[in-house]
């Protein structure tokens, strides 16, 4: 009998984990995907996105709403939680208390869907109540395990595999510094400000003209409007606009937009600029020029802290004149591109094996954690969604009048 696993995501980003992370086990379990009714949730366009380069049916995913879910509802071994913290933490929440506490059948786990270092409490906290908690690099699980040293009573296994979209073996090729394409790769959080934004669409102006034989491509995850996983005070595309409109940059600026997978976008030849996105992993996975911008700060704010080290760190400068620096080998090791051996694999096989067994007990410390859990956590799930979205909108407007960006726990 094959194992079997449910993934339940809500929203672009952690709908790419869970159909990356299906993919990667295989026909060889028994795989279903659920996408969560929450305001977050994809556009069609997305849900494309996120299917596309598997071998799963887009037709196959469910549209589910978590008020429905509870262990009568769910028949796999394991619960696969690929979502934004509040919604793990629902979904947490109604399958331990509708599952018997010394003989519970559904293992919980989750991870994040890309960079997750430095390891962040609240991001935790959401997540603790699980079975085990997905790292994606040795550096990360060395941090998440300060969290644990952090807590008494239950805490996750933590186990190190790879990203899913990740497809080195160990170390990349070495990159082709002949350039034919630059890929910019916005993240919807970082940098915050107006004037910082564009800055970089400035720049991305000026390499278009410096270099005349080269596409310039800003890669959206989704256009101004379109739901994401954060909100995003300055899309790009209406900057761009507001820019031109503004006589900043030509109207017969080369540069395009463009959306769908990243997978489409880093073609041979292609380089890649960012600040802090997953996008600069896909892009050393394949062996492709690679830039993380230092200009509004290497650290914990720019959520690229990883990076230190890396090698591949630039400034704007770097950008307009192609200068691309190398990976660093020893970092390379400690951030996503160590050897992998069958003992993830195994260890989910293994805990499969106890669920389905029924020898899954749950700690009565983690039920009075998830009963204490605060109402606001369970806004996304609980509330109609045009409510919710209507409250988001009102806290979103209330941290800009305070000036205080758009950051919100994954």
């Amino acid at each position: 009998m094959k194992p079997s696993v449910l993934a339940i995501a809500d929203s672009d980003s952690y709908l790419k984990l869970a159909t990356s992370f299906l993919h990667r086990l295989g026909p060889e379990w028994d795989r279903r995907v659920f996408l969560a009714r929450t305001p977050v949730m994809p556009t069609e366009a997305q849900i494309a996105a996120a299917f596309e380069g598997t071998d799963l049916d887009p037709q196959m995913l469910e549209v589910v709403n978590l008020s429905q879910l509870d262990a009568d509802s769910v028949h796999e071994d394991i619960l696969f939680a690929s979502a934004t913290g509040p919604v793990v933490a629902e979904i947490y929440s109604r399958i331990l208390r509708s599952e018997p506490v010394d003989a519970r059948r559904t293992a919980l786990i989750s991870a994040l869907p890309g960079v997750a270092y430095p390891a962040t409490q609240k991001g935790w906290n959401y997540r603790r109540a699980g079975d085990a908690f997905i790292c994606h690099s040795h550096a990360e699980a060395r941090d998440f395990s300060f969290m644990t040293e952090s807590h008494s009573g239950h805490q996750p296994t933590i186990m190190v595999s790879k990203l899913p979209f990740l497809h080195c073996a160990g170390f990349p090729p070495e990159p082709d510094q002949k350039i034919t394409r630059l890929v910019f790769a916005p993240q919807a959080k970082v940098p915050e400000t107006l004037a910082e934004r564009e800055s970089i669409l400035l720049a991305l102006e000026q390499a278009s003209k410096m270099n005349p034989g080269v596409e310039v491509v800003i890669k959206l995850r989704a256009k101004a409007g379109e739901p994401q996983t954060h909100l995003e005070a300055y899309p790009y595309d209406s900057l761009f606009a507001d820019l031109q409109a503004r006589q900043k940059i030509s109207r017969e600026s080369r540069i395009r937009f463009d959306t769908g997978s990243m997978s489409e976008a880093l073609v041979a030849g292609s380089a890649l600029v960012t600040v802090s996105s997953t996008a600069a992993l896909e892009s050393i996975d394949r062996g492709l020029p690679t830039m993380v911008l230092s200009d509004f700060g290497v650290n914990r704010q720019m959520i690229n802290t990883v990076f230190v080290a890396s090698g591949i760190i630039g400034n704007l400068e770097d950008v307009v004149s192609l200068n691309f620096g190398v990976p660093s080998k020893a970092w390379l090791r400690e951030n996503y591109f160590h050897r992998m051996d069958r003992s993830f694999s195994q260890s989910l096989e293994i805990l499969a094996q106890r669920a389905n067994a029924g020898k899954l007990r749950t700690d009565p410390e983690i039920l009075a954690f998830i009963r204490r859990q605060p109402l606001r956590h369970r806004l996304r799930t609980a509330l109609p969604t045009p409510l919710v979205k209507a409250l988001l909108r009102m806290r979103y407007g209330y941290r800009q009048s305070r000036g205080q960006g758009t950051k919100s726990a994954s």
